[in-house]
């Protein structure tokens, strides 16, 4: 029986905002240009942008590792009651960073460009060792991280729940925003919004609580936005008013405090229309609306050099002097 095809379609997340308004050009690259590169059928372009655009720069990489390890630790906990133990978290996170380290070293992501890390700093580091310290560093912080996580209020409250209590743990999920308005170019549609809960849970009143794990600078309207939208995201899928749901981030690099965020009525209208618009200057990119089909020249370089800097794309894109190679790539 075959599935569902896959089709490119234009839908919203923080993320891709996020890359939409920092460069217009990668926001093409990631979505467009490396879109089917994962088959051999693909061009040499497409397959190249797709590697790409699952590169990893040394701190996102630990911010992976992080909410990896946490995430299957609190699915351990919620299903067999296992206890949360921070030199388990540790040794966890050891043994991805020695696999990720072993992949992108010996250049795994060549054959499998989805799932084997290629890091930043090895690819464009002509040959050049990464400094001790600077892996050091990296170790120490994911280390720190999950030493503040296992100790933090916040699993403190939730390890002893019932399982009915659990309601996300990081699974990619999608909504409906609201209704792109029509414009000379394209009839109204509806907006699909991705999002991923890094830890839901229901308390004993019935309230839900929305955790989102931040391993780096605790970044407030940013983090507003992304909870607003979870907050939406919440009230049409459990069917609960704004005042059933509390909203929070916890700063692993800070103690593992929580930030909590009071989200009003007026924060959640202001966050639709927010996406809304954002969404409207993507589809206002597009040379076919209706096939979400894009011309590259169409978007933008960034302004931004410290941007270009950790930037995947680097080696084609013509702001910093790259080129397309025209080797096919097997």
């Amino acid at each position: 029986m075959m599935g569902k095809p896959i089709t490119n379609d234009l839908t919203w997340s923080v993320s891709r905002a996020r890359l939409f308004r920092s460069c217009q050009r990668a926001y093409y690259y990631a979505y467009y240009g490396a879109w089917g590169g994962w088959s051999a059928d693909a061009p040499a372009s497409a397959r190249l942008l797709y590697r790409l655009k699952q590169m990893k720069t040394f701190a996102l990489w630990g911010g992976s590792i992080v909410h990896e390890v946490i995430r299957d630790a609190l699915t351990r906990c919620a299903m067999e009651r296992k206890p949360v133990v921070a030199a388990d978290l540790q040794a966890h996170a050891r043994a991805l960073l020695r696999k990720g380290w072993v992949e992108s070293r010996d250049r795994a992501w060549e054959q499998d460009p989805k799932r084997a890390t290629n890091l930043f700093e090895h690819y464009y580091g002509e040959g050049r060792d990464i400094p001790r310290e600077q892996t050091d560093a990296l170790k120490e912080n994911i280390y720190a991280a999950l030493e503040n996580f296992a100790q933090c209020d916040t699993l403190a409250e939730v390890r002893d729940l019932p399982y009915n209590c659990w309601a996300e743990i990081d699974k990619l999920d999608s909504f409906i925003g609201g209704e792109l308005p029509a414009d000379d170019r394209a009839p109204a549609m509806p907006l699909k919004v991705w999002c991923a809960v890094d830890l839901g849970y229901f308390d004993q009143q019935g309230v839900l609580h929305i955790i989102d794990w931040k391993t780096g600078t605790e970044h407030k309207e940013e983090l507003r936005l992304q909870l607003a939208c979870y907050a939406i995201y919440a009230m049409k899928k459990y069917n609960l008013p704004l005042e059933k749901i509390t909203l929070g981030g916890v700063i692993l690099n800070d103690g593992g405090r929580l930030s909590p965020y009071a989200v009003s009525q007026e924060n959640l209208v202001a966050a639709t229309d927010q996406m809304l618009k954002s969404a409207c200057a993507m589809r206002g990119k597009l040379q076919d609306i209706a096939a979400n089909t894009a011309n590259e020249e169409d978007f933008e370089f960034t302004q931004n050099p410290a941007f270009c800097a950790n930037c995947p794309y680097r080696q084609l894109c013509p702001q910093v002097g790259g080129t397309m190679p025209d080797t096919s790539f097997g």
